[in-house]
């Protein structure tokens, strides 16, 4: 494994070549090095998005959770892997039942912190927190109940606090990611901020379609637009 062949896999990914990232990455001689079971976990963590096909989802899921658990057992303190094992453990969590979702929410959680105290100025990672905050914060009370009995320290949220972690992502890298600019319209219409809402819904419905997130994001956010 050469800095190169790391630096291939990483154009790969950015430029939605999930499955040519994956097959790069497999070839490589030291496949067991964590900065390579966490881009196998990204990669395939990808292609799950690409699929429409449930069963099909789930099975990539579970497989790029291997790969992610894999990266933290082999350096609990690697940015990479615990930004990629959070994500990877809320999406399985949610195959797992809504039960099993709120048990790991602290544990998520704690790998979005570790990996935040680790590379503050990583954009992802920030959106990552935001979209934690948002997600619990607009949950039902029937399930904010759930979660009280069940979790055994819920994490605390907040709307304000999802909208600080959205910001400061957009600051760090304004347009990084298109889902960040969907989710601070969320925000800010969950917020009751209309006029602002309306502002980041327009730009994330003009995005480029580039993969399954672009094309959720410009579908979401054409429909708030009609609806405000």
């Amino acid at each position: 494994m050469s800095t190169e062949e790391l630096s291939l896999a990483d154009e790969l990914f950015e430029d939605v070549k999930y499955q040519e990232a994956l097959d790069l990455l497999n070839k490589l001689n030291d496949k067991d090095a964590v900065e390579v079971q966490w881009r196998l976990a990204r990669a395939m963590f990808f292609i799950s998005k690409q699929t429409t096909n449930n069963d099909e989802k789930a099975k990539y899921v579970r497989e790029a959770f291997e790969y992610a658990q894999k990266s933290v057992e082999l350096d609990a303190n690697s940015f990479g892997a615990n930004k990629w094992y959070g994500a990877i453990l809320s999406e399985k969590s949610n195959l797992d039942g809504v039960t099993e979702r709120i048990k790991q929410l602290e544990n998520v959680k704690k790998h979005f912190t570790i990996a935040k105290d680790i590379n503050p100025a990583d954009p992802g990672i920030l959106h990552m927190l935001g979209q934690f905050n948002f997600k619990l914060s607009e949950v039902n009370w029937v399930t904010r109940k759930l979660i009280n009995s069940v979790a055994p320290n819920p994490p605390k949220v907040s709307f304000e606090e999802a909208l600080e972690w959205f910001e400061k992502a957009e600051r760090l890298k304004p347009g990084f990611y298109s889902q960040n600019w969907l989710y601070l319209g969320k925000t800010y219409l969950a917020m009751k901020q209309k006029d602002k809402a309306r502002e980041w819904f327009e730009k994330a419905a003009t995005v480029e379609v580039r993969n399954e997130d672009d094309r959720i994001c410009l579908e979401e956010a054409s429909q708030a637009l009609k609806q405000l």
